[in-house]
């Protein structure tokens, strides 16, 4: 028995090598793998343009890298692409500094007043922050951007179109008052667009999307400009075409791009 034990200790080691050579194969394979699928995003994104009679170069892609390491966001860059999303401010505040400062980051999650302050400072690159669904949270950002002495901040209004409570945005009939603080009341920021999230299900996403267009077509006659100068930031891996072909000019890209989100698994 104790001649056994030996043996079996060496096997540990053995399986726990072949497991680390794993790990750093499927790392390298997974690199190559995201290049090659935001080549298949664009391509897509190329022909959704191309059926709703608009040019690809009208739409902007927001690679979503949340839960993804700096390497993999590495690759996705050196493929050319420059534009990434973040959901949560301490996570685009541990990369930024370590990718280039050539990156257009969006904050495109749900975003607290007191982190307004950690979000700014931590990414000076921040090119756009998609998710102003409120007056306080607007007045912080127009409040530090103008203490900070940088450029007008890019935001998009979010709108709750689907009409869920667990999710973030105003309400389709507030769009409007909104919008129009953002534009004329917080002249540090920049009035871009608006912003929804379709349903998990995707089974109410045309109605979703079309809420969102109408919505857009009251603040900009509201707002007395064009709806060109308004974007719209709709759809996302798995309704990014039908919201090209329904008017986005923003989609945001995660798992189509970078694979399944990785999740650290909870202490028990």
């Amino acid at each position: 028995m104790n001649n056994l034990e030996p043996a079996k200790r060496d096997n540990d080691k053995e399986v726990v090598v072949e497991k680390d050579e794993s790990n750093m194969a499927t790392s390298a394979a997974m690199d190559g793998v995201a290049a090659a699928a935001l080549r298949s995003v664009l391509h897509r994104v190329n022909q959704a343009a191309e059926c709703s009679g608009r040019g690809s170069q009208t739409i902007r892609v927001v690679a979503v890298s949340k839960t993804k390491p700096v390497s993999l966001i590495s690759q996705v860059y050196d493929a050319g692409h420059r534009c990434f999303g973040e959901n949560y401010v301490q996570e685009i505040v541990e990369k930024a500094p370590q990718l280039p400062e050539d990156i257009e980051w969006h904050f495109i999650g749900n975003l607290q007043s007191n982190k307004v302050k950690m979000l700014l400072t931590g990414v000076p690159n921040l090119a756009m922050v998609e998710s102003v669904d409120d007056e306080k949270i607007a007045n912080q950002l127009n409040r530090f951007v103008g203490s900070m002495g940088r450029k007008p901040l890019k935001v998009l209004v979010q709108v709750n179109t689907s009409g869920e409570e667990s999710k973030s945005g105003v309400e389709p009939s507030e769009c409007v008052e909104l919008a129009k603080h953002v534009s004329l009341g917080c002249p540090n920021l920049e009035f871009c667009g608006l912003m929804t999230i379709g349903m998990l299900d995707y089974t109410s996403t045309p109605e979703n999307f079309k809420t969102l267009a109408n919505c857009r077509s009251e603040v900009c006659k509201a707002l007395g400009i064009a709806e060109e100068q308004c974007e719209l930031s709709m759809g996302m891996s798995g309704d990014f075409e039908l919201a090209i072909e329904m008017g986005s000019t923003n989609v945001r890209i995660g798992s189509t791009i970078f694979g399944p989100r990785e999740y650290p698994k909870k202490q028990s």
